[in-house]
């Protein structure tokens, strides 16, 4: 059991024993110097364990003795508090910059933290922040962490360690593991904090447009507003309003669709945030190719190319839609192919390594192109969960095999296209 002493004034409280235990370690005495005069070791030992609560006199005896003051300590506990508490509130409100600077800050006073009862909150939001910020290294690392830590979780503190775990496989790509935690913690949805909801939604929803689920990913985007609207949760209300636009797109909704897409362009532009208005751009490219406005999109990708930070996987993504939209327009896309191939060479980018082969054997029409199609891009694609582009290759071979009357073959594909594309298998 876990004891906690009160201060003067009530209501707060400090996890005391681990407190008195960093100051004694960053002091460099031992349990015997530090309880001399005061206690005995075997009662400091418990205290610092924090199995027993000694009078409110041996703390700030205990405390004196190494140069601190309880209420000061108790100021500091409390700042610390406000401080994680608006480091939470900046990942709710997806405020990047404001939580760099208050990660920075907040990692100057770690070690210290690590001895109060902040400490779990602290470590599950920095599990988020890494994952915000796409840096993979750091979030495996505090994954593993959080793994020796959730013994001592609480029942919300367990429901958003799931939570981050699911964001945290859809960040590496293992869509089929992050619909996995979505769908136990669908259970339990009663439970979920209220400033929550609108995160857990908006993760479901977007899982369900990558599994081509559009009706369903609707509801949950249109609850994702709700929720945003209702917290006055303006970007992420942004996000949510983009998920919507891709689902109508995909859907075929395409008036639904370029009217929230206007609204988004203006709008992202407007709150200065870059990056996602460069991601409504680039989403807005797929109706316009939709439409066949090819010369349209091509003009938006050309400029989203030259303001993409070059090694980014948003860059390829760019780049493969960039050569897509100039081979509908008659352009040469030879010097792009070779950019494609020079950076996506990790196995990791496989994908691009893919398109950009197919762009270079369609480009020269090279007679292996369905060959290639059939055995390679749909295979690969199929079998790493890709269920979009799965299943527009399946609709080129479907024609192919169409044209060349080989209907068993034009049948399976079609059959693909209509049936089997739109479920996680």
């Amino acid at each position: 059991m876990i004891y906690f002493i009160y201060s003067v004034k009530k209501g707060e409280i400090m996890n005391v024993g681990s407190i008195i235990k960093y100051y004694r370690t960053k002091n460099g005495l031992t349990q015997s110097q530090l309880a001399e005069g005061i206690c005995s070791i075997s009662h400091l030992s418990k205290t610092e364990s924090n199995a027993y609560s000694p009078h409110e006199s041996t703390i700030k005896a205990l405390l004196l003795k190494m140069g601190v003051q309880l209420n000061k300590e108790m100021d500091k506990h409390k700042q610390l508090e406000r401080t994680i508490g608006q480091f939470i509130d900046c990942s709710l409100h997806y405020d990047l910059e404001t939580m760099r600077r208050i990660y920075k800050q907040l990692e100057r006073e770690n070690d210290y933290i690590q001895s109060t009862d902040l400490v779990n909150q602290y470590e599950l939001y920095k599990f988020r922040f890494y994952i915000y910020d796409y840096n993979l290294t750091k979030a495996e690392q505090q994954k593993k962490l959080l793994e020796r830590m959730k013994a001592s979780f609480l029942a919300p503190e367990l429901w958003v360690h799931q939570f981050f775990q699911s964001l945290y496989f859809s960040m590496v790509g293992d869509n089929i593991k992050s619909f996995e935690f979505l769908n136990k913690m669908d259970i339990g949805i009663q439970s979920i904090p209220q400033k929550f909801e609108g995160e857990f939604y908006y993760q479901k929803a977007r899982m369900l447009v990558l599994a081509d689920r559009y009706e369903l990913s609707a509801h949950f985007a249109e609850l994702a507003v709700q929720s945003f609207q209702l917290h006055h949760n303006y970007i992420r209300l942004l996000h949510a309003q983009m998920l919507l636009a891709i689902n109508y797109t995909r859907r075929n909704l395409l008036v639904q669709a370029e009217s929230l897409y206007e609204v988004l362009i203006r709008n992202t532009h407007l709150t200065n945030q870059t990056a996602l208005h460069n991601q409504t751009l680039y989403n807005y490219t797929e109706l316009l190719r939709m439409k066949h406005a090819h010369g349209e999109a091509l003009v938006i990708l050309q400029s989203l190319k030259e303001a993409v930070e070059r090694d980014t996987y948003f860059y390829k993504a760019v780049l493969t839609s960039l050569l897509e939209s100039m081979m509908e327009t008659g352009q040469d896309p030879s010097i792009h192919i070779e950019e494609l191939k020079a950076i996506s060479t990790k196995p990791e980018e496989e994908f691009f390594r893919i398109y950009a082969n197919y762009f270079e054997k369609r480009n020269f029409s090279q007679p292996d192109l369905m060959t290639y199609c059939e055995d390679i891009m749909f295979q690969f694609f199929r079998n790493n969960g890709y269920i979009k582009e799965t299943r527009n290759v399946a609709a080129e071979l479907a024609r192919h095999y169409s044209k060349q009357q080989q209907w068993e073959k034009a049948y399976f594909y079609q059959s693909f296209w209509n049936e089997n594309g739109g479920e996680l298998n």
